[in-house]
């Protein structure tokens, strides 16, 4: 008889020392459920992306070019026999490309048409080409970018065209030499030699 009373003290003393959101709960009654939250911030951060590639069979529509890998591209046969001026060719290429910002597209000749490798080519004879005009087309997104080198003079030509969105896709090229161009005139005679240009396909994010 004498533990009933002492049982109910002790209890009585360990309810009043329990937390104030824990005697609010017992105080709810049935049915109600304590809750708490807590907020995390997560973060990430996707960078600036601009990519180019060529695949295997990415070349198409040869004529009078091949290739040996998709770095090089050379003209089976410049000379017409019967002129001395150029033959015909062109090839085309398709590049895969990414850009995930607002970007632009640049294309870039070095010498504005082929010369003659030497930098410093002996003086034009009278009546002889010296260099080969060439177009380079690009289609890319809803944009046709084009660069027409005229080879009338030996120095780099670049033309850029702005995107205003992110975009990814088939990039196609086309480079054409036309039969007879020449630095010269139409059909003219070309001097002897080997001739090239370095050609620069460019995406890179707007500045």
């Amino acid at each position: 008889m004498l533990r009933r009373p002492i049982l109910v003290c002790v209890l009585a003393a360990s309810l009043g020392a329990l937390p104030a959101a824990l005697a609010a709960q017992e105080g709810a009654g049935q049915g109600a459920t304590a809750q708490d939250s807590a907020e995390f911030l997560v973060a990430g951060r996707t960078p600036v992306v601009c990519t180019l590639t060529s695949g295997p069979g990415s070349g198409d529509g040869f004529n009078n070019f091949s290739s040996a890998d998709r770095n090089v591209y050379r003209v089976d046969q410049m000379i017409d026999a019967a002129t001395l001026s150029t033959r015909a060719a062109s090839f085309e290429l398709t590049l895969n490309g990414v850009c995930n910002t607002a970007h632009r597209i640049r294309m870039e000749s070095l010498n504005n048409g082929l010369w003659q490798l030497s930098e410093t080519p002996p003086t034009r004879p009278a009546g002889f080409g010296t260099a080969v005009p060439y177009d380079l087309t690009a289609r890319w997104t809803d944009q046709v970018v084009q660069i027409s080198a005229d080879a009338a003079i030996r120095q780099p030509r670049e033309r850029s065209v702005p995107i205003a969105r992110p975009a990814s896709g088939d990039l196609r090229l086309r480079f054409e030499i036309l039969a007879g161009a020449t630095n010269l005139s139409a059909n003219a005679p070309m001097v002897s030699g080997a001739y090239s240009d370095t050609l620069t396909i460019i995406l890179e994010p707007q500045q």
